[in-house]
């Protein structure tokens, strides 16, 4: 299984060598540092760590506002707060960001630790989904189930609603063929919309545009079947 990334960001550099080295040496992570908090987030647009720790107090950008705007980019990212404060709102402020834990400095290494392992145990909980419910189509595209996200050379594909609930419901059907009655509604989930066969015919071939070659096959008879 490939390492854990994990990125720091902390302003007071001697604190924050410190640390690493106390990680490095207790964890075979893979560590970036960050000076700031707009540093933390471009690394972490580039890395796309499992787990963060933050300050809450830095230059550029705050500890919370960077917790806001990776929670935009990742729900399942680890965020673990540090913090010299202990007023009620900044702590409440922190767990609306759905962070982990948050430890007031001084740092208790035991209660890092202790943290750091739960983020640990739920990361890999997380990876462990991501990796059974990717689909594969090519070496460069791939469709998560449960983030419905495409991708195509490890970039986003957009995907329409209509589409990615297509996707979605032939790759967890991939022994199955549908007709498009079938697809039409199950996609549109509306009992009083009158089926058109036109809808399906167009929502398959905008889907297909967006897929490798002979992923979504036509079966006799005007049945669908995907080819993973």
């Amino acid at each position: 299984m490939k390492k854990l990334k994990l990125l720091y960001a902390e302003d007071e550099r001697r604190i924050r060598k410190d640390f690493v080295i106390y990680l490095e040496s207790m964890y075979e992570f893979t560590i970036y540092e960050a000076d700031d908090g707009e540093e933390a987030l471009e690394l972490f647009k580039k890395y796309e760590p499992e787990i963060v720790l933050t300050d809450i107090t830095m230059p550029k950008m705050d500890g919370l506002t960077l917790a806001k705007e990776i929670r935009k980019i990742s729900k399942h990212t680890k965020i673990i707060i540090l913090t010299a404060h202990s007023e009620h709102e900044k702590l409440m402020e922190a767990f609306d960001s759905n962070v982990v834990n948050y430890l007031i400095k001084p740092i208790n290494r035991k209660k890092l630790r202790e943290s750091i392992d739960i983020a640990i145990e739920t990361c890999l909980q997380v990876v462990m989904q991501k990796d059974e419910s990717l689909i594969s189509f090519s070496k460069c595209a791939t469709f998560n189930m449960l983030s419905q996200e495409y991708r195509v050379d490890n970039a986003p594909v957009h995907l329409t609603k209509s589409e990615a609930d297509l996707l979605l419901f032939l790759c967890q059907n991939q022994s199955s063929t549908f007709s498009g009655e079938d697809i039409f509604f199950h996609v549109w989930n509306d009992l009083d919309k009158e089926f058109n066969v036109n809808s399906i015919r167009t929502l398959v071939k905008k889907l297909r545009k967006k897929l490798p070659d002979g992923v979504i096959k036509n079966i006799y008879g005007g049945y669908y079947q995907i080819k993973i």
